[in-house]
């Protein structure tokens, strides 16, 4: 969504032909289940819901656990939790390398999935992300999507930005039904365009693994639209014209 590229330039700027396959989304994940008690958890962040259409009015994600190998290379293990009326009903355990540098945040948001006037927003989906707020750090996010039914993990992945140069994932939802039943996505590299000898500056938009979600049987199914890693098309602006779309 621009919205979200711009928010994310902003934030950056201030420091410094097709065959579709249809797969079932991913809903576990393979890591160490650290049992979680009052007594060896880290740290906690949490958010109250609106609660409308959905099972659950609260996400809390703590850190249960954090190592370090020879090289001082931390990783944390999280569990991010769904909660209504203080019970657990959904639990997503998940380990993220943070490398050396500490200082990363959980960022948890309801209006993620939005169009970019924000005029329509599908608060049934919850954005996770987790990273340190400023330029050049890769940020970690998990898109969830609840209903009265129950939680789903739709899709993960990551980004890093760093002066209005970076590589992310663009949301498309599709608001002409109510509720949503689809929605796209692609991956967006944005690097500097050298190819032009001139004093202006200039960039290069690559974009890769176009997708589509659909709603189907109460989950979301994804469906691959072009071939998995291959850039599919480029385009260049200045860096200015970009921002400004």
């Amino acid at each position: 969504m621009k919205y979200i590229l711009i928010v994310l330039f902003l934030l950056c700027v201030s420091c410094t032909d097709k065959k579709e396959e249809t797969v079932d989304v991913a809903t576990s994940s393979e890591v160490e289940v650290v049992p979680t008690t009052e007594s060896n958890f880290i740290q906690k962040d949490s958010l109250l819901l609106d609660s409308k259409g959905i099972c659950a009015d609260k996400v809390v994600i703590t850190e249960i656990k954090r190592s370090y190998d020879k090289d001082s290379i931390g990783t944390s293990y999280f569990e991010i939790g769904f909660f209504k009326n203080n019970k657990a009903i959904y639990t997503y355990p998940t380990k993220i390398v943070f490398g050396m540098e500490g200082g990363a945040e959980w960022n948890i948001n309801q209006e993620f999935m939005s169009d970019s006037e924000n005029e329509n927003i599908d608060t049934r989906f919850i954005h996770c992300n987790y990273g340190i707020a400023a330029c050049g750090y890769t940020h970690n996010h998990f898109l969830f999507f609840l209903d009265e039914k129950g939680v789903q993990l739709v899709t993960q992945w990551d980004s890093m930005w760093d002066g209005g140069y970076g590589v992310d994932q663009r949301f498309e939802p599709d608001f002409k039904t109510k509720p949503m039943k689809s929605f796209f996505a692609r991956t967006i590299d944005v690097s500097s365009d050298e190819t032009v000898n001139d004093s202006i500056e200039r960039v290069e938009v690559s974009y890769t693994d176009s997708v589509r979600y659909n709603f189907e049987n109460g989950k979301w199914k994804k469906i691959q639209l072009t071939q998995k890693g291959k850039i599919y098309r480029k385009e260049n602006f200045t860096f200015e014209e970009y921002y400004k779309q």
